[in-house]
């Protein structure tokens, strides 16, 4: 009985044994475990800082560009507009010069055609005058 005891004494160390065994393994794993996927976030946090940064300053790049361009292209607008407007009052100008020259001339004509119409009628109303 003696010799059965101290067997069921050895297989508990035994047992004992392979359990803190276990439990330094499973500890080990857990804390490698931990520290890897610490340093992968670490790592991530950074690529997404950089990431972040890099998309601000293509953001900014983007936006200042577009705005020269936008500028640049209001600008030539703006004098686009300007010469057109300068040309239409230039072409009014020029057509109301020559439709008040050609409606005096026609006002002429027509002061000089009654004239001759008046002495015509007062001629052939009272004689010769």
């Amino acid at each position: 009985m003696m010799a059965l005891m101290v067997k069921i004494r050895q297989e508990h160390r035994s047992i004992a044994e392979e359990v803190n065994q276990l439990f330094r393994e499973t500890h080990e794993f857990l804390s490698d475990t931990t520290a890897q996927r610490q340093e992968q976030a670490k790592k991530q946090a950074q690529e997404l800082h950089q990431f972040h940064h890099n998309l601000e300053q293509t953001t900014h790049e983007f936006l200042t560009e577009t705005t020269k361009q936008r500028v640049a292209q209001a600008e030539a607008q703006a004098k686009f507009l300007h010469k057109f407007r300068q040309n239409l009052e230039q072409t009014t100008q020029e057509f109301l010069a020559e439709t008040a020259k050609n409606r005096t001339e026609q006002a002429k004509a027509q002061s000089q055609y009654l004239q001759e119409f008046r002495k015509d009628l007062f001629a052939s109303i009272f004689g010769t005058l």
